[in-house]
């Protein structure tokens, strides 16, 4: 704050000396200096607004950066966010397929917010909704942390390939270090595979290496931009066949949840 108010004073004596001087080079000066006095203003008014926007938000949340991993296109036709239609791409799917509810979370493992969600909150309703029949879960790609992000869901697909994507999401979650720290690196993944029982090694390695759900996970990177979501994690409470979404942004907490999944049971 110091070194920009000498900034000022100092350019405000030297504009003042110029004026009898050099006319010329005083537009000059006068002209970058506004630049830069505008340049400035616009971004401190963008992180102010990105601030206040992001206090809103009433649960915990990371932001939505558009320098991810994934590159995203604009115009994009919106997604079947149906069961049927989430199962028949690949999505994974925990639960009774002919629950009437479905939840779906766009994710990013290396949302600390996401691992929150996915340590409290998750299990509650596993044991309350998933596990009675009542409520469907699906995961979705939200790419918004980096390379390392990406290897992650590239990863929990191979895993889904079989029938493990659920144990490498809690694996991942209850592993979880600082972003882009190196700790979901390729090395790193394959020796979580390890640690899952059953897994076939050579076939979930192969997988891996050769990026075989890449463009799943970008298109459901590209939805989620393309529909405006803010950030991680993002979740959908909506009908099995998709009708009736409700978005909300951020680590709900369980009771939040269970008021809202409640009225659609009941058809409230």
């Amino acid at each position: 704050m110091r070194f920009f108010t000498l900034y000022i004073m100092t350019a405000a004596i030297l504009v003042f000396s110029l004026v009898y001087y050099d006319s010329p080079l005083l537009e000059k000066i006068g002209s970058s200096f506004l630049a830069f006095g505008i340049e400035t203003e616009q971004h401190e008014t963008e992180e102010e607004h990105a601030m206040e926007k992001n206090m809103n938000v009433e649960n915990g949340f990371s932001p939505a950066h558009s320098n991810s991993a994934v590159k995203v296109f604009n115009n994009l036709q919106v997604s079947d966010l149906s069961i049927t239609g989430l199962t028949n791409i690949g999505s994974p799917v925990y639960g009774n397929l002919s629950a009437p509810i479905t939840l779906v979370e766009f994710g990013d493992f290396q949302c600390h917010f996401c691992g929150r969600f996915a340590k409290q909150t998750e299990p509650l309703l596993n044991s309350t909704y998933f596990q009675t029949g009542k409520v469907n879960f699906v995961f979705k790609h939200f790419v918004t942390h980096g390379s390392d992000s990406f290897n992650a869901d590239l990863d929990s697909q191979c895993a889904n390939d079989q029938g493990k994507f659920w144990n490498f999401y809690n694996k991942l979650y209850l592993n979880q270090g600082e972003e882009n720290s190196g700790w979901v690196s390729v090395d790193n993944l394959k020796k979580f595979s390890t640690e899952i029982p059953g897994i076939d090694k050579q076939k979930f390695n192969s997988c891996l290496d050769n990026q075989k759900y890449k463009s799943l996970v970008e298109n459901d990177t590209k939805f989620a931009f393309g529909s405006g979501y803010q950030g991680t994690p993002t979740l959908i409470i909506e009908n099995s066949n998709g009708t009736n979404q409700e978005v909300l942004v951020g680590a709900y907490p369980f009771p939040s949840l269970q008021v809202i999944i409640d009225k659609k049971l009941t058809g409230n």
